[in-house]
């Protein structure tokens, strides 16, 4: 199946008759929102086409795309894809360090960013400041740019992973990994042409270009996008004005919303569904979250090497801690600690045309999760009553006095203490330089004492290699742009004793 994604998107507006539909709404600050239709977008698209064509950027030539701005970073993004250049996401919140581990690995032809540091280790790379670039481009041009014609291997673009675990990998997609992004939105939301929806994710974020770039824009929906910092985004404000139908977001701004006395409840009620992805939703957030509003969170799973969600809650079918169940036509097995097919507990592999099949330059990894068509997402899952539960993953597995400990365990029982809104256990080297176990316990600042005694009570019918070395209360998370939590940062709380 050869076909360019902004051809498919093109073509899906003609056909359903919605090239006069707002297909964007930008909204840029609190004094300025910007309404685009599919017409006037696919206009800006090819604009940004012919520019590229003028600076000499060639099929599968790369381009790093860093900026806030959404209408921008969609036009380029987009525009690049069309002619058959590599547009890759770049995310600002990463340090100069993986920056520059991303533009040696990658070699683009095209930095295009709100902040431009020039990189002299790699040669012959044009640099454009987002405020220039965008001033460039209301030079018009309207000659319609040729659809790129992509080939069985050709890349269409690269997501690069966080680098939570190491240095950033490249995600390597290709034009058919867009196919599964419109299940969720189609046949789960049951989203129709003109429906509108909003993440509170960033584009550079495989959540959000999935979830509101490809499956709205293939589909006809409204895609609503805010530029404001995701700790400063009013979502009654987002309802009241923009009305989507859908929210995409992670807990932890779930939490936020909760916690926010600027939020308006009813409007919050107004929303059809709420869908959760980034981590799992802890329980008493999901249970806070049905008091309040009334109705639950849709929690679903999805990989960057997915694109989209393949694991998802359906409407009217919610369980607490549950992810759902697999979507329709992606394949999944379970495969235990021995290395055997297991019927419900195992570390999860997948299998889909539309699904990444590498990383960039990085044959060792390759081999490892990629396998004959499968991804070895690994993340552990448990099956019960045909209900998915996620567990953890496989290198959060914690090996301590020989024996190995899943501190997702631990956490669960921490939970369930009242007042701990979240419980994080993770390993630190202690002063002997031995490997322990740290838990932290997220509260509302309340009765901490309490909570302590508690929970030294809750844990003692564990195995003393189980019991963690240090606990910790904090009231505040280091999180990620995404929402996950910095497990380096909360290594740096430990105090060796």
């Amino acid at each position: 199946m050869n076909f360019n994604i902004q051809h498919t998107i093109e073509q899906n507006a003609v056909k359903g008759n919605y090239l006069n539909s707002i297909a964007v709404t930008h909204k840029k600050n609190t004094k300025k929102i910007n309404k685009i239709t599919y017409n006037e977008l696919f206009f800006l698209i090819n604009n940004v086409s012919n520019h590229l064509l003028k600076l000499k950027i060639k099929p599968q030539d790369k381009i790093l795309l860093s900026t806030q701005n959404s209408l921008n970073f969609i036009i380029t993004f987009l525009g690049a894809i069309k002619i058959g250049i590599i547009p890759i996401p770049g995310n600002p919140e990463l340090s100069n360090e993986q920056t520059n581990h991303i533009i040696s690995d990658s070699n683009p032809k095209l930095i295009i960013a709100d902040k431009v540091k020039k990189n002299n280790k790699v040669n012959n790379i044009i640099y454009f400041k987002n405020k220039e670039w965008i001033k460039s481009l209301k030079t018009k041009y309207k000659k319609n740019s040729n659809f790129y014609k992509p080939k069985n291997k050709d890349y269409a673009f690269i997501i690069y992973s966080s680098g939570t675990t190491g240095k950033p990998k490249g995600i390597v997609h290709r034009h058919q990994s867009i196919i599964n992004t419109t299940n969720l939105h189609k046949n789960i939301l049951k989203l129709k042409i003109n429906d509108k929806i909003f993440t509170t994710s960033k584009l550079f974020f495989a959540y959000a270009l999935g979830n509101n770039l490809f499956a709205p824009l293939i589909l006809g929906l409204n895609s609503i996008f805010d530029d404001t910092d995701i700790k400063f985004i009013n979502i009654s404000n987002i309802i009241k004005y923009l009305q989507p139908k859908i929210i995409f977001s992670v807990p932890t701004m779930y939490r936020r919303i909760l916690r926010n006395k600027e939020e308006n409840i009813s409007l919050l009620r107004k929303i059809k569904h709420y869908v959760s992805a980034g981590e799992r939703i802890p329980n008493i957030l999901y249970q806070d979250w049905k008091n309040s509003i009334r109705y639950p969170l849709l929690n679903c799973y999805g990989t960057t090497e997915t694109l989209a969600i393949v694991i998802a809650t359906r409407p009217k079918f919610e369980k607490i801690g549950s992810t759902g169940k697999p979507i329709t036509g992606i394949k999944t097995k379970l495969i235990s600690k021995n290395k055997i097919l297991s019927n419900n507990n195992g570390i999860l592999h997948i299998k889909h045309d539309g699904f990444s099949k590498e990383y960039l330059n990085n044959t060792n990894k390759n081999k490892k999760i990629f396998k004959s068509g499968w991804i070895n997402t690994g993340d552990i899952w448990t099956i019960k009553n045909n209900y998915w539960y996620f567990e953890g993953r496989e290198d959060d597995l914690i090996k301590v006095a020989s024996k190995w400990v899943n501190p997702k365990e631990i956490e669960r029982k921490a939970i369930k203490i009242v007042g701990v809104l979240d419980a994080f256990c993770i390993t630190a080297r202690s002063k002997d330089d031995t490997n322990r176990l740290a838990l932290f316990l997220y509260t509302k600042n309340k009765e901490d004492k309490k909570i302590l005694k508690n929970i030294d009570n809750n844990i003692k019918s564990l195995p003393n290699y189980k019991k963690p070395y240090w606990i910790k209360i904090i009231h505040s998370l280091p999180q990620t742009a995404t929402g996950k939590i910095k497990k380096s940062t909360l290594q740096k709380l430990i105090e060796k004793k």
